[in-house]
């Protein structure tokens, strides 16, 4: 059973990859693009609602023919482009990222795809555009709404009297303000989960259980379509990654969705004719394929690449996409979706089933196998990670310092709390570029003698009272450390660092993704704001006087150089290509000064108003030219601004001058 077929719609699909395609390939004007995905919720529970209603209500809807036709539309060209991803990522794609891919595999094989990508989602997650199948995480929030949505139709047409409209707004609304109030608290639950984006297929649902008037006013439905696609149109183009998705920004396109769905089922207007013409009609037969195609060739040519797409790839990936979007539509999904309709519902799950298995399989091995890292160990030698492990472990200081059994982390000594041995006198004090360093400094105090303590919290510098807009923990994190350090004596020198540029000027990097960064004063009242490089001056100011009122010493590290691509895949095929990774995406030495040079005019000036000794690594990192990425084949970072192990024992003799007491900028 399929709803009456309205071309409009397949050109409203049309124009909702078509965003999604030139967003993900950097268009300018299509800074919203993304937003296409929820224009495609919208469709979707329009037309799902409508298949699954009519056969509740004439008494034959049966769960396993529902899930036939899902499996059937959905699973034979996701199928090709995962086999694909497989085969192209084993020739490509360095050891971390082969794993990285066999567990997104296994992940979409059970549906579950934007729950992967979500707990992957945090601070050190390697970058978004090297993450082939990224663009699952919607289609697994569909699948998942496929597998609720039908059971909750059939109760309600059972149990209650067939009120569709009052439950689905009901739940509608729920999903709404849990959409409005999660991105508050954690925006990329809120971003990738479906409590949070169920609202947008509701959207579509609603539309269609719900029987509206007929218009048959022409002026009106014309400024109802042309409304809706301004509404999308508008969202495209002026909505950023910046804006807060879902909640009341993601109402624009899908109202805008809603009224195109439908002024359309009313009459003909400009809108629904433009839409229901040939070339829109035809891109949105092929938009599914399109969808699945279009992201993993992005992302293996940028791979390949390494630096941003020039104007000449672009064209080739939409050419690509295109031709394996048509193929795999003519010969892929066409033949499957109109197989022989004798073909017993059993089977066709069977072997559905046995096809996620062998994918599931294809991830196991990958990941099972570490990405096969022996393969290439010529070409990249990434240094020991246990190291980068042992830090991560030291992250919760507020448990340790609260904690009957444990203390904070030694550095200096063996890798175990402090004892009896010795009491530390030093903390290092710090976010995940302090952590990226400890190896060095650990080496460097051992060699010294001297042995201290850790307190690292990702995306914390310390800054007191300053903390990104619409957090508190960074403050709790630095208040225990100041009240630790003033209630541990022998703890003479404070070694305090951090991603200073990304705090200062409030911009990622390059290539580098992630939101940019806010900072508000948490002391202020005034209604006048700050802005970033103000606000990381106080915040610093602050820090540091008050470590001298409790008489420390005060050692800052500057910013290392920071490179915007991920070094190790670069690295890895650049080595199998023959290509210098160091002439490709090491920073020149002016591009990291003009990054730095405000950081460094702040650390000069805090050098000479309080006597504060100041390292720079950049002195070991780069030559009069370059800040070099790779050293004899050694990465010196593990991702696209966090040193590596063998980075941060490259840089270890910068620490050797705190031990002696001296010190220059």
């Amino acid at each position: 059973m399929t709803p009456q077929y309205r071309a409009d719609i397949d050109g409203l699909r049309a124009v909702a990859v078509l965003s999604v395609l030139l967003f993900h390939l950097g268009i300018e004007p299509f800074s919203g693009g993304y937003l296409g995905v929820d224009v495609f919720f919208v469709i979707s529970g329009y037309l799902i609602t409508i298949i699954i209603t009519k056969e509740t209500d004439r008494k034959n809807f049966s769960f396993t023919a529902f899930y036939v036709r899902r499996f059937k539309r959905l699973l034979p060209a996701l199928t090709v482009v995962i086999v694909f991803c497989l085969v192209s990522g084993f020739i490509l794609l360095d050891p971390n990222s082969l794993v990285e891919l066999g567990n997104s595999v296994i992940a979409s094989s059970l549906f579950s795809s934007n729950l992967f990508f979500y707990y992957q989602s945090g601070y050190f997650d390697g970058p978004a555009d090297l993450k082939p199948l990224l663009h699952t995480w919607s289609l697994a929030v569909e699948e998942q709404y496929y597998i609720i949505y039908p059971a909750l139709l059939v109760l309600i047409a059972k149990y209650g009297a067939k009120r569709y409209r009052q439950w689905l707004v009901l739940l509608g609304l729920l999903s709404f303000v849990i959409g409005v109030q999660w991105p508050k608290s954690d925006p990329s639950a809120a971003f990738y989960l479906m409590p949070s984006r169920a609202w947008e297929l509701f959207i579509g649902s609603v539309l269609a259980v719900v029987t509206l008037p007929k218009l048959k006013n022409q002026i009106l439905l014309e400024v109802l379509s042309l409304s809706g696609l301004l509404f999308i149109v508008s969202a495209m183009v002026f909505f950023t990654s910046e804006t807060i998705i879902p909640g009341f920004a993601a109402l624009l396109p899908t109202i805008g969705a809603a009224l195109i769905i439908y002024s359309g089922g009313c009459g003909v207007t400009v809108v629904n004719r433009g839409l229901s013409s040939q070339p829109l009609v035809f891109i949105g037969l092929i938009s599914y394929s399109l969808y699945l195609w279009h992201w993993p060739i992005i992302v293996y040519v940028k791979y390949y690449t390494i630096t941003e797409l020039a104007n000449e790839q672009i064209v080739m990936i939409c050419a690509l996409s295109f031709m394996l979007a048509i193929l795999t539509w003519k010969f892929i999904e066409k033949p499957f979706r109109r197989g022989k309709q004798t073909e017993k519902n059993t089977k066709v799950m069977a072997l559905s089933g046995g096809v996620l298995t062998i994918l599931l399989c294809g991830g196991l091995f990958l990941v099972v196998n570490d990405g096969f890292k022996n393969r290439y160990s010529d070409v990249m030698q990434m240094g020991n990670d246990a190291d980068w492990e042992y830090w991560s472990t030291c992250q919760n200081f507020q448990h340790r310092i609260n904690s009957k059994t444990m203390q904070p982390c030694s550095i200096g000594g063996e890798h175990q709390t402090v004892n009896k041995t010795g009491e530390p006198s030093f903390i290092f004090w710090g976010d995940s570029h302090a952590k990226a360093m400890a190896t060095g400094l650990d080496l460097s105090a051992k060699a010294a003698g001297e042995r201290g303590v850790v307190a690292f919290q990702p995306a914390c510098p310390p800054l007191l009272s300053i903390e990104r807009m619409g957090r508190r923990e960074c403050e709790k994190f630095n208040q225990l450390v100041i009240a630790y350090i003033e209630q541990s004596p022998n703890i003479k020198t404070v070694i305090i660092n951090a991603r200073w540029a990304l705090s200062f000027s409030g911009t990622r990097y390059k290539l580098e993704q992630g939101k940019s960064v806010r900072l508000v004063d948490l002391l202020s009242e005034s209604a006048i704001e700050k802005n970033n490089q103000q606000l990381f001056k106080l915040g610093l100011y602050r820090t540091i006087r008050k470590l001298k009122s409790m008489g420390r010493r005060v050692v800052v590290v500057g910013p290392i150089p920071e490179v915007g691509y991920s070094v190790p895949a670069a690295q890895f095929i650049a080595s199998r290509t023959g290509r210098d990774v160091n002439k490709i995406i090491a920073p020149t030495r002016e591009e990291f000064i003009q990054r730095a040079k405000g950081v460094k005019e702040v650390l000069a000036e805090v050098k000479n108003n309080f006597g504060v000794q100041i390292l720079d690594p950049s002195i070991l990192l780069c030559d009069h030219e370059k800040c070099n990425v790779v050293f004899e084949k050694n990465i010196l970072y593990r991702d696209d601004d966090h040193l590596s192990v063998f980075g941060s024992n490259y840089i270890s003799a910068m620490f050797d001058e705190v031990f002696v007491g001296a010190g220059t900028f």
